[in-house]
């Protein structure tokens, strides 16, 4: 099930001993993350998500089309959980849409 889509949740990503690199969270369903990544990730190694309000994701790269990736995360969400990321988003959206 897709929870959000078209979104742009600004994130991080980190595979074994590399540093961290930003991302930006495109899409989230159940047990499949999209993220956008200048970063050549390198589809054998497991990577950490890190998106705010989250515990840190693990994952494993799919696929990849240019900079967009699709990440399998080793579980799967609650909808609660979900629902609660994309309420603060919302919520965040408003304000910067307000000022």
């Amino acid at each position: 099930m897709i929870y959000g889509d078209s979104l742009h949740i600004d994130a991080q990503v980190k595979q074994s001993n590399s540093a961290s690199v930003p991302c930006v969270v495109t899409t989230i369903s159940d047990t499949i993350i999209k993220i956008d990544c200048t970063a050549q990730l390198n589809p054998d190694i497991g990577l950490t998500l890190k998106i705010p309000g989250m515990n840190i994701l693990t994952a494993n790269l799919l696929w990849k089309k240019h900079d967009e990736y699709g990440c399998q995360i080793d579980y799967t969400f609650h909808p609660a959980v979900i629902k609660s990321v994309m309420e603060r988003l919302d919520r965040k959206r408003m304000v910067a849409h307000a000022c």
